[in-house]
């Protein structure tokens, strides 16, 4: 199985479903206890049993990441707290007797994580060494702070930062916590705020807050102590431009936080447009943000200043993942709202249109991205060069899977793209495969490429019974276990729409 492929799949896969208790138990070699019936779960599949299919897959693949993959994801995943506690138990079983490198250190902090899921964060902090008198200089607990933070108890969170974090990294994490405070809990603003001690800080935050006021004034006096920066004075006070930049993204920042889309516009006025490569990460920043939260009246604001250099770009994938759970009129939004964007909106509407594919939104995602003018973009750039290609792969296979025919035919009727015709021939040849191999006429054993390319239109389709069969054919254990998660994903997923 190539590296690739495994990524490819691995990246799908965040799947969920209940403890088992079927009639036919095999202890595996890697110590799995698996409960499956699988002639069963193959004529009428449902989580419980794929799941299970996933791990008896797993234990046949010799290196032992298909079963921490398997476990992790319905760790992650399942629905159901209780199950996920019944998952955790059975990874821990599994981690005591299984020779795999490195799982006896791993499971730790894959209980902490799973512990603070629940609410358990003092649990977590345990679990990490990190309630000793000295914690470890090597757990760094930044991350679950912010966590706890973010689950609503900053006011425990607060504490934590003088007693487990490096002095230099405390106040930019207070300034993180302030953020979110602005955000959810305003009473408890005043109170990060004035924790924190550095001087520099000390203005971001007060940018910060101003931000989510309105209060331009404020603002306004410090774009004034940025100009005034020397050079003589230490970092960062040291390059007046980037002080004033910094300090209007706080702005923007704390406006974004606090909801205040007229304080959005009179900072966004203030401020220098973004055209400098230094202001491609904060725009990155502030994007993802309004993308994952569906603001589209938000980005429609901040479109006309974003002004990179010609060789520069936004990126939006990090921490993008909350945006598949908007509705899809929202993500839709989004993506119109890209048009003021300039060079960037391709990358908006290429990042819609995914979202649209990976919730089971196809018709809409065919329409939006006929609609927005992609394939016309698509015909004109070098088709294995661009992202918009990639984007293009994910639409057709959904398209193929779900159908109509006359949809897609209309659609393939519009490239011209020579590259993209391939593909689309491609396609169609291994959906006529996956029918055949589905009716039990494997013949050869498929590449793991074109394993994956029939798995994601078994799963378009929506037919649990067909992705079901299309996993099962698959020979080698570690990909097979990984469709199975990706289809009990899938099935948990649509039965929660």
């Amino acid at each position: 199985m190539t590296r690739t492929l495994r990524s490819a799949l691995l990246s799908a896969v965040a799947a969920s479903t209940l403890f088992l208790s079927l009639p036919v138990r095999a202890q595996a070699p890697h110590g799995i206890e698996v409960s499956v019936d699988e002639a069963a779960c193959l004529a009428a599949p449902a989580p419980a049993c794929t799941a299970e299919l996933a791990l008896k897959a797993a234990s046949a693949e010799p290196e032992g990441w298909a079963a921490t993959a398997a476990f992790e994801a319905f760790l992650q995943s399942d629905p159901d707290p209780a199950a996920r506690d019944r998952w955790m138990a059975r990874y821990e079983a599994w981690a005591r007797v299984a020779t795999v490198d490195g799982i006896k250190e791993r499971i730790v902090p894959v209980r902490a994580e799973h512990l603070a899921r629940k609410g358990d964060f003092a649990g977590a902090y345990r679990e990490l060494g990190l309630d000793q008198p000295q914690p470890s200089a090597l757990s760094e607990p930044s991350i679950l702070i912010l966590d706890e933070a973010r689950a609503g108890r900053i006011a425990d969170a607060l504490p934590r930062i003088d007693r487990l974090v490096e002095n230099d990294s405390r106040d930019e994490l207070r300034l993180e916590i302030l953020e979110i405070a602005i955000a959810r809990e305003p009473a408890l603003a005043d109170t990060v705020a004035g924790q924190i001690k550095d001087r520099y800080t000390r203005r971001m935050a007060q940018a910060l807050q101003s931000g989510g006021r309105g209060d331009m004034a404020i603002a306004r006096t410090i774009d004034e102590w940025a100009r005034g920066a020397r050079a003589n004075q230490t970092a960062p006070f040291d390059d007046p431009e980037t002080a004033r930049r910094d300090s209007w993204d706080m702005v923007l920042r704390g406006a974004i936080a606090a909801n205040n889309i007229d304080g959005f516009r009179k900072a966004l006025a203030a401020r220098p447009p973004f055209n400098t490569a230094a202001d491609a990460e904060s725009a990155s920043r502030m994007l993802r943000v309004l993308m994952r939260e569906g603001r589209a009246d938000w980005i429609r604001a901040f479109g006309p200043a974003l002004k990179l250099p010609e060789d520069e770009t936004v990126s939006v994938d990090e921490d993008i993942g909350p945006m598949r759970s908007l509705a899809a009129d929202k993500l839709v939004s989004v993506a119109e709202s890209a048009e003021v964007t300039g060079k960037v909106r391709g990358t908006i509407v290429d990042t819609a249109v995914e979202m649209l594919v990976a919730r089971g939104a196809v018709p809409e995602a065919r329409e939006l991205f006929v609609r927005l003018g992609r394939i016309d973009e698509l015909n004109r750039v070098t088709f294995e060069q661009e992202r918009i290609g990639v984007v293009f792969e994910t639409l057709w296979r959904a398209i193929v899977g779900r159908g109509p025919k006359e949809a897609s035919d209309a659609v393939a009727a519009r490239i011209t793209s020579e590259g993209a015709k391939a593909y689309i021939a491609r396609v169609a040849g291994l959906e006529a495969r996956m029918r055949a191999i589905a009716a039990g006429d494997k013949g050869e054993e498929p590449a793991d490429d074109e394993w994956a390319i029939m798995l994601d239109i078994a799963v378009a389709s929506g037919d649990a019974g067909l992705m079901t069969r299309i996993a099962a054919a698959m020979k080698d254990p570690g990909l097979r276990s990984t469709a199975f998660v990706q289809v009990t994903k899938n099935i948990w997923e649509r039965a929660g729409r």
